[in-house]
């Protein structure tokens, strides 16, 4: 099981995304074009497809992170309903709105990647990890924005070593 906590600090965590973001980068910028378009495994997502989740997902989270600044100073927020994580196989899927579209040239996951980790580095800066305000992760639940930006240091990471796995093959 994941211990977000293992993934640090605030400033420690920031850290891990700046380290894993080099690597992704790295690596899809390296990678021959034909891995970069197939699929992992029979019925999965391509190297391309899983950046685009990336960057999906840190949209997503930098969109948690402005909810939790904007409770913290007081503002009163429509609830939003919660959808709990699905499991297929044992393995998380990814809800519904970070799947990815798929199709896209490695210049725009490129650039989805750039603009997602603006986002979310733009919300970190003005969020307050100290403070009790959470909102429901759909596999970790409650999370404040110190555990959302330890959950994006896991997620991308994660996905990281699966890509550097299947282009070692």
């Amino acid at each position: 099981m994941v211990q977000l906590e293992d993934y640090g600090t605030w400033e420690e965590a920031l850290k891990r995304l700046e380290a894993s973001r080099e690597a992704l980068l790295a690596l899809l910028r390296e990678a021959d074009p034909a891995w970069l378009a197939t699929p992992l495994r029979e019925g999965a997502w391509t190297p391309l497809m899983v950046a685009e989740h990336v960057a999906l997902v840190e949209d997503s989270t930098a969109r948690v992170l402005r909810r939790l600044r904007r409770v913290a100073a007081g503002e009163s927020l429509p609830p939003v309903p919660f959808v709990p994580g699905e499991f297929k196989d044992g393995r998380p899927q990814a809800p519904e709105g970070v799947r990815p579209k798929g199709g896209l040239p490695l210049e725009e996951v490129l650039a989805l990647l750039a603009k997602a980790r603006t986002f979310l580095l733009e919300e970190a800066a003005q969020a307050d990890p100290q403070h009790p305000a959470t909102f429901p992760h759909p596999f970790f639940g409650e999370l404040t924005a110190l555990g959302w930006v330890r959950a994006a240091a896991y997620h991308e990471a994660h996905h990281l070593r699966a890509l550097q796995a299947s282009w070692a093959r």
